[in-house]
């Protein structure tokens, strides 16, 4: 999990049934945010940025008002008035997009400016949170107010939050943002939060990812000791190799649970694997998708003597599904190769 350190945070309330946001002119006081409160935002936005609905995006153009604002507090980080002012001018676009949507979802929306101390860079998340009964802002003193017991389980995923790397010359990158908008109601269809009001797109590179998650989660299986025996190595490769075969749809948590079930039986620890693979994804690129289309040509496998005279080769998904090896103890000291090639007639070839 990232170590997040939050500087700044600011809320305002989108009221729907008003004609315009409830905005406020003052940052709330971090010292008096119960540390309940700051470990339940960390703890969501270190949760959000490793969901599998996380989207890596980019800003359709250079004129993106949300870019632009995100800019402008690039350049002044420490500007607590620039700050708050373009807080409010997000809210007011955001508000004015909701009005203008079928969505009727009033809530608080959150800035909270945070530098991740992993990578020492500094980030904008957006979080737009519906009504909570257990964390609430008391607007009188302008601070946070938990009921005792009852604070949201970090397993309750925020819906719609968007993380955005604070640089001046964002619009040059790869990448611009992380965005998570997902929809509470089963087939509801609202891309408000994405394309209107943050005026960005999802990018995707299957083939980046799927050798991105080729490479790597062999080998933190075997550092995590999730495998450990030759033969758990050679065939977890196969696993690997038959899980991102070109083409199938590749859910990471799904995916993974069903992978490491064999070796790690307990829910909880399994999921803590799961997790630390996706935090090695993010560490090794910043812009992963944890749901893509695997694009992979099938790994070659070989079985062949020491010098290479006799040689038997295949896809490695297939080993242990077609393809059996087993070695034989004779009595008179050698060792007989058996190999069992199930539905498969070869025949001679001579070159």
């Amino acid at each position: 999990m990232p170590n997040i350190a939050i500087s700044k945070l600011i809320a305002h309330d989108l009221a729907l049934d008003k004609a315009s946001p409830k905005t406020y002119q003052q940052l709330m006081e971090l010292s008096q945010i119960p540390s309940e409160v700051l470990d339940f935002f960390s703890k969501h936005i270190s949760n959000s940025v490793i969901a599998k609905q996380i989207r890596a995006c980019t800003f359709t153009h250079k004129e993106a008002a949300v870019l632009l604002n995100c800019n402008e507090i690039a350049r002044n980080p420490d500007d607590n008035q620039l700050f708050i002012n373009n807080s409010i001018n997000m809210t007011q676009l955001l508000f004015n997009v909701m009005k203008a949507s079928s969505s009727r979802s009033s809530g608080t929306l959150i800035f909270i400016l945070y530098n991740d101390l992993d990578t020492g860079l500094p980030y904008l998340a957006i979080l737009k949170m519906d009504p909570n009964k257990a964390i609430q802002i008391d607007r009188t003193n302008y601070k946070f107010v938990i009921q005792e017991d009852i604070l949201p389980s970090i397993n309750e995923k925020l819906h719609k939050c968007a993380f955005i790397k604070l640089s001046p010359t964002l619009w040059d990158d790869d990448f611009h943002l992380k965005v998570l908008d997902k929809q509470q109601v089963t087939g509801e269809v609202s891309k408000y939060f994405l394309l209107s009001f943050l005026e960005s797109r999802a990018v995707i590179d299957n083939k980046v990812m799927t050798e991105l998650v080729s490479v790597n989660l062999v080998e933190y299986a075997i550092q995590e000791k999730i495998i450990q025996t030759q033969s758990e190595i050679v065939n977890f490769n196969a696993k690997v190799d038959r899980l991102l075969s070109n083409g199938s749809d590749i859910d990471l948590d799904r995916d993974l649970d069903s992978l490491f079930k064999t070796y790690v039986k307990g829910d909880a620890d399994r999921g803590d694997k799961i997790d630390g693979f996706k935090q090695r994804l993010v560490q090794k690129r910043e812009n992963v998708m944890f749901e893509f289309v695997a694009e992979k040509k099938p790994t070659i496998a070989m079985f062949a003597d020491v010098d290479s005279s006799i040689k038997i080769q295949f896809p490695l998904q297939d080993m242990n599904t077609k393809v059996f090896l087993d070695y034989k103890h004779e009595e008179d000291g050698s060792v007989t190769t058996i190999i069992k090639l199930k539905g498969v007639e070869l025949k001679e070839k001579f070159k």
